[in-house]
């Protein structure tokens, strides 16, 4: 594949996790697992809740599916991302913050339709120095 200055090498490589994850047969456990827990760590950077961790979680993952793997699509769904990891590191640098780690879960987000739907707004189920204990 060609690809000019205007494509984002690293969308170019969340597709193909995309593609891997879903073509998974699931026969196996590492690519049925680490495929998706690949793509939902390509999708927390997409999202800009990326942290140094992740990064060392995606290694992590690779190195599972290329040993893992019962067949050659589990052992080769990461190359894209370590591929672009290692020769284009800071477009999956300019995603991350700036902590050492960032949850993938917004509880807030979770629950915003349940909160719509029961009109309720649980200000005080947040644990804050405002509503601490005295």
């Amino acid at each position: 594949m060609v690809f000019d200055s205007s494509r984002d090498l690293f969308e170019v490589a969340r597709n193909f996790v995309a593609f891997f994850a879903h073509e998974s047969c699931g026969f196996c456990t590492p690519c049925r697992v680490g495929t998706s827990l690949l793509l939902k760590a390509m999708n927390k950077l997409a999202d800009g809740h990326g942290a140094k961790t992740d990064l060392a979680d995606i290694e992590w993952i690779d190195r599972l599916l290329k040993n893992a793997s019962h067949c050659g699509l589990g052992s080769a769904a990461p190359n894209p991302v370590m591929d672009t990891l290692l020769k284009f590191r800071p477009a999956y640098e300019r995603r991350l913050k700036s902590l050492d780690f960032a949850p993938a879960f917004n509880l807030d987000d979770a629950l915003a339709a349940a909160r719509r739907a029961s009109g309720r707004d649980d200000a005080a189920a947040h644990f804050s120095a405002d509503h601490a204990p005295r």
